[in-house]
């Protein structure tokens, strides 16, 4: 079975929308549609947060194993909060490198 991690924030997890409204959930409907073994998604994401944020929180969060699936949608807070372009790739940059070493 397929494993899939979504990373992110408000994006991520749709404000205000149903779980099941969610665009990981969708995505996993979907490849259901299509046969494709899959497991719900393993979501680490919450509204308001920057790519610091994201980091710790995949920290507190510790998934565990490899993923088939990984998404990373992230940034548009860093935007918000008038933080640095520098600091956003840099940081956004770090995240990249941690969603592939959780894919396998």
């Amino acid at each position: 079975m397929m494993r899939f991690l979504a990373l992110g924030d408000s994006y991520m997890i749709g404000e205000e929308v149903t779980a099941v409204e969610r665009w990981p959930a969708q995505l996993v409907h979907r490849l259901r549609q299509d046969s494709v073994d899959i497991a719900d998604p393993l979501i680490i994401a919450q509204t308001g947060w920057t790519t610091a944020e994201l980091s710790d929180g995949i920290d507190a969060a510790d998934p565990q194993g490899v993923f088939d699936l990984v998404s990373l949608l992230i940034g548009v807070n860093n935007q918000y909060r008038g933080l640095s372009r520098e600091a956003y790739r840099r940081e956004f940059a770090g995240l990249l490198r941690r969603a592939r070493w959780r894919r396998g």
